[in-house]
């Protein structure tokens, strides 16, 4: 079967343009890709990349006529929960097409996600299938699964790019709507402010690790927070903002927790510059009477505080999935695949700073590698080896 396959909107960089000329090198493949905003054109650049430079409101229209017109069988985006994203979906659904998401790995930071029909809590992943599964035994090789030590510096230098090229470009573009809603220089200043941030919470953090191996150790519970902005905020969680999570949090430890037990919030890297959450979460410390037990910290070394910590509470970071790792009780709060009895807490949150239990080893084993055998991919979107785009083209042309 001849296979026509649409890119559309990708990770920042050249990684889709390059997996679909690795693919379009395969018999009986023709790869196509449209083009959102300057970004996005700068890091496709060939033949068959077509502009969308109408409204938003006309983009489903124009997708059903693309599809038909070039009989694509194919689709594949970057995140399922874009607008852009969303409609091609709908669209794949009705006209039976196969729809293909990546994401940011589950098991980070050396595997990258690729699952049909959509990822995250959008998933086609479930308990009935988990619970018949029987690993075939694949195993990944450690040359496969080392770290992509430098990946950051890379997906820098190409967000920079992507966001430089996405303002010059503004003028053609001019109907494309973000799914970050910032401006160009606002992304910028925070970047910058990003960079200012983490010098000036330096010595915070390195006091903070310091306690938790010692003083504060197996006295605490981990907050991770996510990207305002991510959709597993927005669209997998009952919370309308991490300001709302926070509160709950707060409000719920001050209400059940041992009074000799501490917080802990870790802001994410990714949102340093662009959120800042110290005097919201002080305030409610102040309302709460919890001075001195709440702390809040950008830069701490992740695996320690996960190691040393009572408890991680999470809405659905994949940081949960690295508590668990560290055999760390976990409680989840909104919808995440890994929320599974026997490794996550079933309890609700006001029992759970009291009654947590530890995440059991074998059912978390069989769990990974069930992720490594259906839908994880050693590599990364910035450091691309060749057998990252074999494996995938193995499993979309199957």
């Amino acid at each position: 079967m001849h296979k026509n396959i649409l890119f559309l909107q990708g990770p920042v960089g050249s990684f889709f343009r390059q997996l679909a000329d690795f693919m379009a090198k395969q018999n009986n493949v023709t790869t196509y890709q449209i083009t959102f905003n300057g970004g996005d054109e700068i890091f496709s650049r060939n033949k068959r990349t077509t502009a969308y430079l109408e409204k938003p409101k006309d983009w489903s229209e124009f997708l059903k006529a693309y599809v038909f017109k070039h009989n694509i069988t194919d689709i594949v985006v970057f995140g399922d929960c874009r607008f852009y994203h969303r409609v091609a979906k709908s669209i794949a659904s009705e006209q039976g097409l196969d729809l293909w998401a990546f994401e940011e790995g589950y098991l980070r930071p050396s595997f990258i996600t690729l699952e049909q029909e959509g990822v995250n809590s959008n998933s086609l992943f479930s308990m009935e299938l988990f619970e018949k599964f029987n690993s075939s035994g694949l195993s990944i090789s450690d040359s496969e699964n080392m770290t992509r030590k430098n990946s950051f510096c890379f997906m820098s230098v190409n967000a920079f790019i992507y966001y430089l090229f996405k303002l010059i470009y503004s003028y053609k573009y001019k109907h494309y709507i973000h799914h970050r809603p910032w401006l160009f220089t606002e992304e910028v200043f925070s970047w910058v402010r990003s960079g200012i941030r983490r010098i000036m919470y330096t010595p915070n953090d390195y006091k903070l690790s310091k306690s938790i191996k010692n003083s504060l150790s197996k006295q605490y519970f981990l907050v991770p927070l996510q990207v305002s902005v991510d959709s597993q905020i927005l669209f997998h969680s009952p919370f309308g903002s991490v300001e709302e999570f926070i509160s709950t949090v707060i409000e719920s430890f001050a209400k059940n927790a041992a009074k000799d037990d501490f917080l802990i919030f870790k802001h994410h890297p990714m949102d340093r510059g662009f959120n800042n959450y110290q005097r919201f979460i002080k305030k409610l410390c102040y309302a709460y009477d919890l001075n001195q037990r709440v702390f809040y910290c950008h830069d701490a070394h992740l695996p320690s505080l996960l190691k040393h910590a009572k408890g991680t509470i999470t809405v659905n970071s994949t940081v949960g999935i690295s508590s668990l790792h560290h055999g760390t009780p976990t409680k989840v709060l909104g919808n995440a695949i890994y929320n599974i009895e026997g490794m996550t807490s079933q309890k609700e949150l006001h029992e759970f700073w009291k009654v947590s239990c530890q995440p059991c080893e074998h059912i978390f084993s069989k769990f990974t590698r069930f992720l490594k055998e259906n839908n994880q991919i050693p590599g990364s979107f910035y450091m691309k080896p060749t057998n990252t785009f074999v494996a995938i083209s193995k499993i979309i042309l199957s």
